[in-house]
């Protein structure tokens, strides 16, 4: 390296003199060129440059291989369980709105449009059974005789009516809404 430094510090020098020697377009002289065969190996941890050392780890390399191949097959096979599974839910809830489909369809073309049948709620309390028309018509009666729509709700709670819908319970709103 300190001759390297060296000769670079003398051609500066024969630069700025003007006085460069001519060496017929190479730039260090021939004894400090390198040849191919001293220059450095580009991929110093080939298997080219030490043979030993991808021969010692092929075998656990095989290993890995054959390992990693029966993981990827029991992956397909539990993705191929998996869509086999979706596609029986798939049919199975085709099948269960088509039967739905097949009996609403079959109790509407049963029914009389002209003449439904009467809709019921039940008295959990008292065991008794109340028509929709029923339940209205007392609401009505305790409308007319000055009943605010609160009074009716809380008497309807009391007598244990449940709503239409069988759900929740009687409030003053529902009332309203039926009243109007």
């Amino acid at each position: 390296m300190n001759d390297f430094l060296k000769n670079l510090r003398s051609s500066q020098k024969k630069d700025t003199a003007g006085t460069r020697k001519n060496m017929a377009g190479k730039y260090y002289p021939e004894q400090e060129r390198r040849m191919n065969r001293d220059r450095r190996n580009p991929y110093p941890n080939s298997m080219d440059s030490a043979p030993w050392q991808g021969r010692d780890i092929m075998p656990e390399i095989l290993e890995h291989l054959a390992n990693l191949s029966d993981q990827v097959e029991r992956l397909v096979t539990s993705h191929e369980l998996l869509t086999e599974a979706q596609i029986k839910q798939h049919h199975e809830v085709t099948r269960f709105f088509a039967t739905l489909n097949a009996m609403h369809s079959k109790e509407t073309a049963d029914d009389n449009p002209e003449d439904p049948p009467p809709r019921t709620t039940t008295s959990y309390t008292s065991g008794t059974h109340y028509t929709k028309d029923e339940v209205l018509a007392m609401i009505q009666d305790m409308r007319n005789q000055g009943a605010t729509f609160s009074m009716i709700a809380d008497h309807l709670r009391q007598k244990g009516i449940p709503t239409f819908s069988g759900r929740g319970e009687w409030h003053a709103q529902t009332i309203h809404r039926l009243c109007k």
